[in-house]
């Protein structure tokens, strides 16, 4: 049982972390909910610290590409939506 408690926590949570934002993050994007941008961007916090913590520069990189990447989904989500609202005909 220490075994499996020790290798579970190794580092700290963070790799179960990342595991459930990124799970989070892609139901919420697959039901078309922007808040998935914000769920990976957590999981990539978390994916960089693992990655700081095993010594992978590899994973730190992509961590890196993959939040901005998220970030700049995020933001165009958000302008597509201004968009569309500002499409839309008032009706009076």
């Amino acid at each position: 049982m220490d075994y499996l408690r020790d290798q579970a926590f190794q580092y700290y949570g963070c790799d179960w972390a990342a595991m459930v934002f990124t799970f989070l993050s892609l139901y919420l994007l697959g039901n078309r909910n922007r808040f998935g941008f914000a769920m990976g961007i957590g999981a990539n916090v978390f994916w960089f610290s693992y990655g700081f913590m095993t010594h992978s520069v590899a994973n730190m990189l992509c961590s890196v590409v993959v939040m901005l990447l998220q970030f700049r989904g995020w933001q165009k989500w958000t302008r597509e939506s201004e968009k569309t609202v500002e499409a839309k005909p008032e009706i009076a």
